[in-house]
């Protein structure tokens, strides 16, 4: 896939109905992006608990992507959803391996890393993938996706059993306003907004 049909594929999923998933959401993120894909084409297929492009070590060093999303019998996306920014790097590390390993994973075209951006302060649930984007740049091999969510604190009003819930945890006052998109490929980057409340 080149620069633009990754951006294409990835304007093929409704992500709008990410607005209703409350929480961490990390497990739902991976049955939305498992169900977008599986609803393409009747190709399409999923490996949940993509197998490790590292073989031979035992589980010294290995590393398995969330989910492997596969086309015609082969594998194509190796896909990891991530919510805490600090683990963003062993993350693309990941993906970086899937690419490499052509013996194993031979049409892989390129890693996706869906980022919820959890962590302290001003950044909290705003976009932190500049690190992330300075480092994929740096080879060629390096075709990624990233897919990076805002969120904002809700303006939760009437005590409704679900406010009163979502009012209990730190995780679920929270509300995604803004799905953006960065691709690299072959020297080239995109980036845009895939969907905004």
């Amino acid at each position: 896939m080149d620069i633009n049909e990754i951006e294409m594929l990835l304007k093929k999923f409704r992500w709008h109905t990410l607005q209703r998933m409350y929480g961490c959401a990390h497990s739902s993120i991976i049955g939305f992006i498992s169900t977008e894909w599986i609803s393409l084409s009747l190709e399409n297929s999923i490996l949940d608990g993509a197998p490790s492009p590292i073989i031979g070590n035992g589980r010294a060093g290995q590393t398995n992507a969330d989910i492997l999303l596969c086309k015609d019998g082969r594998p194509v996306i190796p896909v990891e959803v991530e919510t805490d920014v600090s683990k963003y790097k062993e993350k693309t590390d990941s993906l970086f391996a899937y690419l490499s390993n052509k013996k194993d994973f031979d049409g892989i075209e390129f890693g996706l890393l869906f980022m919820t951006n959890l962590c302290n302060g001003d950044t909290k649930y705003k976009h932190n993938w500049e690190k992330i984007k300075l480092r994929a740049t740096k080879s060629e091999k390096n075709n990624i996706a990233l897919v990076s969510i805002i969120k904002e604190r809700a303006r939760l009003g009437k005590d409704s059993p679900l406010n009163v819930l979502r009012k209990r945890n730190d995780y679920f006052p929270w509300d995604i306003i803004t799905v953006d998109y960065w691709i690299y490929s072959a020297n080239r980057t995109k980036e845009g907004n895939l969907w905004r409340k």
